[in-house]
């Protein structure tokens, strides 16, 4: 009996949460502040910041942070390319459109 309170909780959650969603969206491109918009929807900005907070928490709950394995030492061979504080190296057997597509990219900066 346990289990299935608890997955109704869960159930309920989420679907609190994606409403809020809703509600969050619909305030950010209301164009109004935040403050004007609650008002307006009779909503505390209390309880906006609230669920907004909540729903940032949910976010990075679900998107892990996943650690980089640190950068390996560049390889002498190749074509290096450095530009405005930027540092590109290509394979020493890179087509001349991708050399060309870099140039062309880094003219820009």
């Amino acid at each position: 009996m346990t289990n299935l309170t608890t997955a109704i909780t869960e159930i309920k959650t989420r679907v609190s949460l994606q409403g809020w969603q809703q509600r969050v969206l619909d305030c950010q491109n209301s164009g109004m502040s935040v403050k004007a918009w609650c008002q307006a929807n009779g909503i505390s900005t209390g309880s906006y910041y609230f669920h907004l907070r909540k729903i940032r928490e949910s976010v990075l709950e679900e998107n892990q942070i996943i650690p980089l394995e640190p950068l390996k030492p560049v390889s002498s061979t190749g074509i290096r390319i450095e530009s405005a504080g930027i540092t590109i190296t290509l394979p020493e057997n890179a087509a001349p459109e991708q050399l060309a597509a870099v140039l062309s990219a880094l003219k820009s900066c």
